[in-house]
């Protein structure tokens, strides 16, 4: 029988994209157990991927590659293609190249979603389309340019969609190697728990423009840079119409980036913070941030994951309810919103213990030793 593979005994190499605040608590728990670690920063070291390459053929630990780029992938492909024994994190899964994942033995999933459609359980969007064009949300080179090459990729996307295809049929179909591996809450970031006078009703402070390369088979072309997080961008365009008659609205995107103690203020000053999975509904930390913050959130539950914040969410259909509709259903949140305000604060001290860094690490842990994901984590449709 082979040997179970032990996180702690693999090498971890991750990239400036797995870099962000958001992943790091993971790095300094995987650190902590003493697990080897390496940063490849093949743009601003040039010494970076030859170094690794070394330690790589010197070495038969198992390699996970924790949310490393396309390119990054490329670079490494050589010596992955004869070395082989390495496993993925996959962070946005939808983006990952195919040939990656194919070989690779196993696959962690930071989203559930990406294990149900994988499994069948559910397709990447199952209930609403994107739009077929869209404008930026920032005037910035990557937005640009993605709003401008949408109309190329719905000409190409049925091409595409037949390469897609052949990707399926030879496809690894051992489902025993995807686990499940959430994001973290940080419980050293969190500020703490302090009640503030509400001064906004509704609070958006995340992005409403979504928009990636699906080049993972499992994704369809017909989605390449469309706007998925239309959802939460119509939610807050619709909450403006009714700024100051009778609702008041912070929105994030005129302002600069927020630094955290300015994020955290406005979640903690707000009735409601939006947030929703996209037309994609997969989980985002904000959710935890939110709650674990005592602000309700208003947008929508995910199919799968976080069954315990399902009492501290206020669900809307920003998708297909009329302006008139979504003010009625915005009022009914309002109503009600103390007693979802009490179950975040009921549920806060769970939600940080079952998502604190190391928990997670246990988690998948516990899943490589075979045992199943607890339902405190994922639960079918309710």
């Amino acid at each position: 029988m082979p040997r179970r593979l032990k996180l702690e005994e693999c090498f971890w190499v991750r990239s400036p994209n797995s870099e962000h605040p958001i992943f790091m608590p993971v790095t300094r728990a995987l650190q902590a157990r003493g697990a080897a670690n390496y940063s490849l920063r093949i743009k601003s070291d040039p010494e970076s991927l030859p170094r690794l390459k070394e330690m790589l053929w010197k070495s038969d630990a198992h390699l996970v590659l924790h949310g490393l780029l396309p390119g990054e992938l490329r670079a490494l492909k050589p010596i992955l293609k004869d070395r082989k024994n390495y496993s993925m994190v996959l962070i946005d899964w939808w983006t990952s190249p195919w040939w990656f994942a194919r070989h690779a033995e196993n696959l962690f999933y930071n989203l559930y979603n990406g294990i149900a459609v994988r499994s069948g359980q559910s397709k990447f969007i199952e209930r609403w389309n994107p739009p077929l064009l869209s404008k930026p949300e920032l005037m910035i080179p990557f937005h640009i340019a993605a709003a401008s090459l949408r109309p190329i990729a719905l000409m190409t996307w049925p091409f595409r969609d037949l390469k897609k295809s052949w990707q399926r049929q030879n496809d690894n179909p051992d489902l025993k190697r995807l686990f499940y591996f959430p994001i973290p809450v940080n419980p050293e970031g969190l500020p703490p728990l302090k009640i503030d006078a509400p001064a906004y009703d509704f609070s958006n402070t995340g992005s409403t423009y979504g928009i990636w390369l699906t080049r993972n088979p499992y994704a369809s072309a017909k989605y390449d840079f469309a706007n998925i997080y239309r959802d939460r961008e119509r939610l807050i365009d619709v909450m403006l119409q009714f700024e100051g008659n009778p609702y008041t609205v912070f929105d994030r995107r005129p302002h600069p980036r927020l630094s955290w103690e300015e994020y955290c203020r406005i979640v903690r000053q707000s009735r409601y913070a939006i947030s929703t999975g996209g037309l994609h509904e997969a989980s985002i930390p904000k959710f935890l941030e939110y709650v674990c913050m005592g602000t309700p959130v208003i947008g929508r539950t995910l199919p799968f994951e976080y069954p315990l914040l399902r009492n501290c969410i206020f669900n809307i259909d920003s998708m297909t309810l009329s302006p008139a509709e979504m003010k009625t259903k915005l009022d009914e949140a309002l109503a009600v919103q103390p007693k979802l305000k009490e179950n975040c604060l009921a549920v806060r001290d769970k939600i940080i213990q079952l998502y604190d860094p190391q928990r997670i690490l246990d988690l998948l842990q516990d899943q490589l030793d075979g045992k199943p994901i607890p339902s405190e984590y994922v639960q079918a449709p309710s």
